[in-house]
């Protein structure tokens, strides 16, 4: 359910691109946002940060940091940390506007950064976020290795095979939740030269096991962190999916949630085990 609500408010606000025009330097950072949070790692500023999301939890030294709900966000607790410098994301100016605002009034710079939904939109987040903290170079680099690696990804997907249909499941409790157009997950399949069923939906979108088994995917995906095995198990419990593609030839599979939906650092490893569960 968090994963749904995080991508769903992903999906919101407006393309507000703010970036810190002055020369100061930040050394108390807190970070609303797993992908700002490994983007600021990479960057070298990994000490600088003293707060983090309650869903951070990469790298390995985030559990040393303060935590934050970013789904509801408390100004005292926030100002207790002496923060120089809050990265929040720009749906956060729909959910948590008011805290954030009085957060500027009291002082402390706040700059939301874009909503990535796509590869493309990733790489210009690392470098707004490059620009904010002044490592501009770092970040242009950041961009460089990412895209490379991305690019390998993408022309080691095989060229002779059948395009396959493909059902993403985001969220499957209480109710599920797929990817549509304008997702992340949407443009990481159609450059794997894959078909999402949902494409013509928008956004995240939630669907009924009937409109699962009337497109009829030929490989089905969790990205939902539970094994290959878990999510068999599921999938063939339900009433009806015994006539999809996916169940008769057993392909279903799992991959890692956070790297694939996170627009962070690690989008080539998230883009690479997505390959894999389509082609191996």
């Amino acid at each position: 359910v968090t994963v749904v609500l995080l991508l769903s408010a992903c999906s919101g606000g407006n393309n507000d691109k703010q970036s810190d025009k002055s020369n100061k330097s930040y050394d108390r950072i807190i970070s609303l946002m797993p992908s700002n949070t490994e983007i600021l790692y990479k960057l070298g500023l990994g000490k600088k940060i003293v707060g983090v999301s309650t869903v951070d939890d990469y790298p390995k030294d985030v559990k040393n940091k303060k935590k934050f709900n970013a789904m509801k966000l408390n100004k005292e607790a926030l100002l207790k940390a002496k923060p120089d410098l809050i990265l929040a994301h720009e749906s956060q100016k729909s959910t948590d506007g008011k805290v954030l605002n009085s957060l500027k009034k009291s002082g402390v710079k706040v700059v939301y950064i874009q909503d990535a939904q796509s590869l493309k939109e990733t790489y210009a987040s690392f470098e707004q976020v490059g620009k904010v903290v002044h490592k501009e170079k770092q970040a242009h680099k950041l961009v460089k290795e990412t895209r490379d690696n991305v690019d390998k990804v993408i022309k080691s997907v095989p060229k002779d095979k059948p395009k396959q249909k493909v059902f993403m499941e985001v969220s499957s409790e209480p109710e599920i939740y797929t990817a549509g157009k304008h997702t992340f997950f949407n443009d990481m399949l159609t450059k794997l030269h894959a078909k999402n069923d949902f494409a013509s939906e928008e956004g995240w979108k939630k669907v009924s096991k009937e409109d699962i088994i009337k497109k009829n995917p030929d490989v089905m995906i969790s990205t939902m962190g539970m094994s290959e095995a878990e999510y068999k198990k599921m999938v063939k419990q339900r009433g009806g999916f015994e006539k999809i593609n996916a169940v008769k030839n057993n392909d279903i599979k799992a991959v890692n949630g956070d790297q694939i939906s996170r627009p962070g650092p690690r989008i080539d490893d998230g883009l690479k085990s997505l390959r894999d569960a389509l082609y191996k």
